[in-house]
């Protein structure tokens, strides 16, 4: 049986002002928890950390739809040029940045999705920063 799971408070803080800043945004590329796929693998879309009774996912990704309001990548790049604390780090368009390997540095991201359809966070994975609901500045 598997185990109850949530998603980073921090993450969840993120996708609610993401849905204020573009409310009619597409969200057919959204996802939290890993399918098959992610299972099988180390990700943070899967449920590794543990808090209480639950696993808890510490990555989100939010769908690229600019004719709906929300360009993920501009949000990537806004991620990266504010240096959140709370990000690991963050795969968009073909590229990748994070925290600690070449901070806050465009990458060329060599995985088979290129994310080009959404943006994905990952955030860190000590409760301070994946449970923070500080607001994120936004674009």
């Amino acid at each position: 049986m598997a185990r109850p799971w949530r998603l980073a408070k921090s993450l969840h803080t993120l996708r609610e002002q993401v849905n204020a800043w573009a409310p009619k945004r597409s969200k057919s590329h959204d996802g939290s928890i890993g399918d098959a796929a992610h299972a099988s693998r180390a990700s943070d879309h899967n449920p590794h950390l543990m808090d209480d009774i639950h696993g808890v996912v510490s990555a989100l990704d939010i769908t690229h739809d600019p004719r709906g309001g929300c360009d993920a990548h501009a949000l990537a790049e806004h991620l990266r040029v504010t240096k959140d604390g709370r990000v690991k780090y963050v795969i968009s368009n073909g590229r990748i940045f994070s925290a600690t390997t070449a901070p806050w540095q465009w990458r060329k991201y060599t995985g088979k999705n290129p994310h080009r359809a959404h943006v994905h966070i990952s955030v860190k994975g000590d409760k301070r920063h994946y449970d923070s609901v500080t607001k994120w500045k936004m674009p």
